[in-house]
């Protein structure tokens, strides 16, 4: 065997090596995006989670919740910074998602189906008034984003898309 064989037979083992390795990286790179998108699922959820806990474990909070979301003027002043943390915390949900959403880490059927119910939210008279006045603590991104899709949206009262969310029947039994 002369040498330009052997050269000719390492080129070619060599050529196979790299697209061994390369069909190796293409399989450690689905599976760490994988990986990474079970993780923003787990993160959406955990979230979701901890907000229904605390409106769960704070009655008042889920009923300034419920009035500030259908009329922002009805809330005493501290209830309205009660309610401008809640929205603040609730909203970070939201823009997480739609990062997680915009980089590929979150599924699209799941951000799609947390969307809906937020636009939902966000239509309503005084959830409404909220967005447009506190924005210093969102990116303007997501602002941006999420205020372009809430111009097709006509305000209606909460109660009105998710009928749970009546604050009627939460008054009606605290008088």
């Amino acid at each position: 065997m002369n040498w330009e064989a052997i050269s000719a037979i390492a080129g070619l083992l060599g050529a196979v090596g790299v697209i061994v390795t390369l069909i190796y990286l293409s399989t450690q790179i689905k599976q760490n995006n994988n990986q990474l998108s079970g993780a923003a699922t787990v993160a959406v959820y955990e979230y979701q989670r901890s907000l229904v806990e605390m409106l769960t474990n704070d009655t008042e909070l889920y009923k300034i919740a419920l009035r500030g979301n259908e009329d922002l003027d009805v809330l005493t002043d501290w209830e309205k910074q009660r309610f401008t943390l809640w929205c603040l915390y609730e909203t970070g949900m939201w823009e997480m998602c739609h990062k997680l959403y915009k980089q590929g880490a979150l599924d699209e059927t799941i951000y799609f189906g947390k969307v809906k119910y937020w636009l939902q939210l966000h239509s309503s008279p005084g959830r409404r008034d909220w967005w447009n006045m506190h924005t210093a603590m969102i990116s303007d991104a997501f602002y941006q984003d999420v205020s372009k899709q809430l111009k097709d949206i006509p305000v209606r009262k909460l109660r009105e898309t998710n009928p749970i969310f009546n604050s009627s029947v939460h008054d009606a039994k605290t008088e």
